[in-house]
């Protein structure tokens, strides 16, 4: 018996569902990465505070250090990384409500990690102080 040219049981129907699968497939592989890297991609708040470089040390620089730090909506906190090579240093968090937010003192050589926070208000900017 003979299948039949259209239809669900058809031979055209079998060989076309597999490549739809196929498609649908390939197309989401595309479409889920963008999708969700387009939501948060403007959220976060990323940045860097760091002297120049090691011969800034003899120009006066009391610490040789470099601080990542990441923050989320509604920035009320911040997590830090900061290396030191030489010296000492302490982050200051500024609070738009006018409060500063001191981070510990970190001591060469070493990275440390540890976050900030200005909560209920958000934070407005950061400093470093250094010590020799």
């Amino acid at each position: 018996m003979r299948r039949p040219l259209i239809g669900h049981e058809s031979m055209v129907a079998k060989a076309i569902k597999p490549l739809i699968i196929l498609a649908m497939a390939i197309s989401a592989l595309f479409v889920a990465p963008a999708v969700a890297s387009a939501a948060p991609a403007g959220a976060v708040t990323a940045g860097e505070i760091s002297t120049a470089n090691a011969e800034s040390a003899e120009a006066g620089i009391n610490a040789i250090y470099t601080c990542r730090y990441s923050s989320l909506p509604p920035f009320q906190s911040a997590q830090f990384t900061c290396t030191v090579r030489f010296g000492s240093i302490q982050v200051i968090m500024n609070c738009q409500d006018g409060r500063q937010i001191f981070g510990p003192i970190l001591q060469a050589v070493g990275t440390y990690n540890f976050g900030l926070s200005c909560a209920p208000t958000a934070f407005s900017t950061f400093s470093v102080r250094e010590f020799s």
